[in-house]
C-alpha cells in the first residue's frame, strides 16, 4: 500500500512520518537481537564440539599413538634408584648381577657383546648371541667410562646412569640417559644411534657430543663438538602433543626448558663442557653462580655464600675432578681471591 502524502494535512503527514520512523527502528532492534541469539547458540554448540573433541585428544594414552621401544620399557620397568647414596661405581648385569668398579675404570665389550671387560676382570653378559641390557650408575664425585660393543666411546658424569644393549643387534643402536654423559659416536650411516632421555631424544650418525639430562634441572642441554645431531622432543597443545625437531651443527648448543616444552639454540665456547671427560672442569668467562652450580652437582656439596658475594663475576681457570673439598676450596680461593671454609662433615664449603 502506498500513502499519498499530498491529500493529508501538512501536521498529520509529520505525526505519520515519525510514527512510521519509530516502526522502522523498533523493527531493526528485535531484528539486531534475533540475530545476535541465534550466533550465541552457534558459537556455543561450536565450543562445545571443538571442547568435547580437544577433551577426547587429550585423553588418548600417548604409548597408544607412540608404541615404546624395548629400551624404553626396559628404562621404565627398572625405575634407576638415586645416585644420591651410591658409594662405587656399579655395573648392574641384566640378571641383577652387581660389579663394583673402581673410579675412571673403562668398561669395555666384546663385538659379540658376550663378554664385557671391567679393568683387568672379564665377565660373561650372555651366551645366546642376543642383546641384553646393562646398566652402569655413577655416584656423586667420581666418572667412568664405556667401550659399546660398536665401538662407540661414552664417558659418564658424576650422578649419572647409563641403560644400554650389550649387543646392537637391531636396525637402530639407541641408549637411554639420566645425568650426564658425552659421546663419540662410530660411524655406522645404516644404524642411527640414539640417546633418549626423559624429555628428548638425540639422534646422530658419527659424531662428538655432549648430554645434560639430570632429574632434579629445569632443562636438558646437549652440546655438540662436532658432526651433527638432530634434537625430538614432544611439546603438548591443546589438540594434543605436538613432535617437533631441531638440527644443531658444531660449536652449537640446545636448550629445552622441561616445563615450557621449548627449545633454545645457541652459538657458544663448547670444547669447556666436555672438559670433564678428561677429568677437569675448565670454564672460559663464566658467572661464579654457574661455577659453583657445577662443582655442587658434581660433588654433591652445598655452597654457603656470603652477604657481599658478588655472584655476576665472571671467572676463568680449571679445576681437577679427582681432588679432595680441601683442596678444592683452595683452589676456589685461589681463581676468585675469595675466602673458602670447608665443613666436611656436612658437606659444605662458606665462600665470602
Amino acid at each position: 500500500m502506498q500513502i499519498n502524502f499530498n491529500k493529508i494535512p501538512n501536521d498529520e503527514q509529520q505525526s505519520l512520518k515519525e510514527r512510521i520512523h519509530l516502526d522502522l527502528i523498533e523493527l531493526k532492534q528485535k531484528e539486531s537481537k534475533r540475530r545476535k541469539k541465534k550466533r550465541l547458540v552457534y558459537y556455543f554448540a561450536a565450543a562445545s564440539v571443538v571442547g568435547a573433541f580437544a577433551f577426547f585428544i587429550n585423553r588418548v594414552p600417548v604409548s597408544q599413538t607412540k608404541p615404546q621401544t624395548q629400551l624404553e620399557l626396559f628404562a621404565a620397568s627398572s625405575e634407576t634408584n638415586s645416585n644420591i647414596n651410591l658409594e662405587n661405581i656399579s655395573l648392574v648385569l641384566q640378571d641383577k648381577q652387581t660389579i663394583a668398579v673402581k673410579d675412571s675404570t673403562v668398561i669395555s665389550y666384546q663385538k659379540n657383546g658376550q663378554k664385557v671387560t671391567v679393568g683387568q676382570q672379564a665377565i660373561n653378559t650372555n651366551t645366546n648371541n642376543t642383546a641384553s641390557f646393562n646398566t652402569v650408575r655413577v655416584p656423586y664425585g667420581k666418572r667412568t667410562q664405556i667401550m659399546l660393543a660398536d665401538g662407540t666411546t661414552v664417558w659418564l658424569n658424576s650422578g649419572s646412569s647409563l641403560i644400554y644393549p650389550t649387543l646392537f643387534d637391531g636396525s637402530i643402536r639407541e641408549v637411554y640417559l639420566t645425568g650426564e654423559a658425552a659421546f663419540d659416536v662410530a660411524h655406522d650411516k645404516t644404524k642411527p644411534f640414539y640417546v633418549k632421555t626423559k624429555d628428548c631424544n638425540v639422534r646422530v650418525l658419527g659424531t662428538v657430543f655432549n648430554v645434560s639430562s639430570y632429574p632434579e634441572d629445569e632443562t636438558v642441554q646437549t652440546a655438540l663438538l662436532k658432526g651433527k645431531v638432530r634434537i625430538t622432543y614432544t611439546k603438548k597443545g591443546l589438540l594434543g602433543d605436538q613432535e617437533l625437531q631441531e638440527d644443531i651443527t658444531p660449536g652449537m648448543i640446545a636448550t629445552i626448558n622441561k616445563d615450557k616444552k621449548q627449545l633454545k639454540v645457541e652459538k657458544r665456547e663448547v670444547a669447556s663442557i666436555l672438559s670433564w671427560r678428561d677429568g677437569y672442569f675448565t670454564f672460559k668467562s663464566q658467572p661464579l653462580s654457574n661455577i659453583l652450580n657445577k662443582l655442587s652437582k658434581y660433588y654433591k656439596i652445598e655452597f654457603i655464600k656470603g652477604s657481599n658475594l658478588n655472584l655476576n663475576a665472571n671467572y676463568s681457570g680449571s679445576f681437577a675432578l679427582n681432588e679432595n673439598l680441601n683442596s678444592l676450596a683452595d683452589a676456589l680461593s685461589s681463581i676468585t681471591n675469595n675466602t673458602c671454609t670447608v665443613n666436611a662433615n656436612q658437606r659444605t664449603i662458606t665462600i665470602k
